[in-house]
């Protein structure tokens, strides 16, 4: 097999905006498959990265196997598959070997090496490759290899019980579909947002209550307790306010990304209740594997807007994203 010409949306030395260009990519090794690309979603991760001008990002593709190295059993010809935001490990370290290859010391992550989604195919290791599966199409799956994929892993990390009370904080790209995978798991969940006019919407996704943070002060409020608070904004909190929603043994995860630093002040109550605060990153192979085949079996599907595979298209998926005018997710498609 001939190397690859490839087709790619790379970022420039204009925030923001984006230029048509081909990279060279070797022939594939033994283990490695080609994908064309049918579709891409847009994460906020890609616009931190944007900032690196010639860089082609996106982290959350799905596409047709093209190819196959000639040492690949687990996929054909035409399988739709994606691939996620780890794209090797070493496979031998005590990480790797327990399943938490997302921990290698070793990892290849994105947006190392510039082979990404924001292009018209990429070459992958086969071993970090997913199919996609039935019922899922390129467009509702995008979303998932990233968005999916961090919220379904701290849900898994915190072992809760189904009679466990959780909340999630901020109802966007990662709250919506934190909604329902906490519902699919059997929680009683609880949305916290800014927005009150999210409220209908976010019961439709599958929270029990809508908690509106503008009235946290409220009496009502005070005997709120909860097992578990995942919070997917990227914004600073109030932070003794929320963790003192939890219960005792409670846990507070942070997937978002806040400005400034954290600071704890209730220091006593929080180390008397024996309350944990944890940062959570997306999972590796095995929380992939696992979140499509959760995501399949209850019909999880993120709420998507369509933009076309190009380089206005592209800018326009980053315009509205960080304008926060998308309900929920920027999907780049090329039908």
């Amino acid at each position: 097999m001939g190397g690859y010409k490839i087709k790619a949306l790379a970022s420039t030395d204009k925030l923001g905006k984006f230029t048509e260009t081909t990279y060279d990519a070797p022939p594939l090794k033994d283990d490695e498959v080609y994908i064309e690309i049918e579709a891409c979603g847009v994460c906020h991760t890609d616009m931190i990265y944007m900032q690196q001008p010639n860089s082609v990002l996106g982290h959350e593709p799905i596409g047709r196997v093209k190819e196959l190295g000639k040492g690949v059993t687990k996929f054909k010809v035409g399988d739709l598959v994606g691939f996620s935001y780890l794209r090797d490990a070493c496979l031998e370290c005590r990480q790797c070997i327990s399943g938490q290859d997302v921990m290698c010391e070793k990892r290849v992550m994105f947006p190392e090496g510039g082979n990404n989604g924001f292009a018209e195919g990429v070459v992958c290791k086969s071993g970090f490759v997913y199919a996609v599966p039935e019922g899922l199409s390129a467009e509702e799956a995008a979303p998932l290899m990233c968005a999916g994929v961090t919220v379904f892993t701290a849900l898994y990390q915190a072992k809760l019980p189904p009679t466990a009370h959780v909340a999630v904080v901020g109802i966007g790209g990662l709250g919506h579909l934190a909604l329902q995978f906490a519902r699919a798991w059997g929680f009683h969940v609880t949305a916290i947002s800014h927005s009150p006019n999210k409220k209908e919407e976010c019961l439709k996704f599958g929270a029990h209550e809508f908690l509106s943070s503008k009235d946290f002060e409220k009496t009502e409020y005070k005997g709120r307790k909860f097992d578990l608070i995942l919070d997917t904004v990227s914004v600073d909190l109030p932070w003794d306010s929320y963790l003192d929603l939890l219960d005792r043994n409670g846990s507070f995860f942070l997937i978002g990304l806040p400005n400034g630093p954290i600071e704890i002040k209730q220091i006593i109550p929080f180390l008397q209740s024996q309350r944990v605060f944890k940062g959570s990153i997306l999972g590796g192979r095995y929380m992939v594997e696992l979140m499509l085949e959760f995501a399949a079996r209850h019909q999880i599907k993120p709420a998507i807007v369509n933009f076309p595979f190009s380089v206005e298209g592209l800018e326009k998926a980053v315009e509205e994203s960080e304008a926060n005018k998308l309900r929920y997710r920027a999907v780049l498609t090329r039908n």
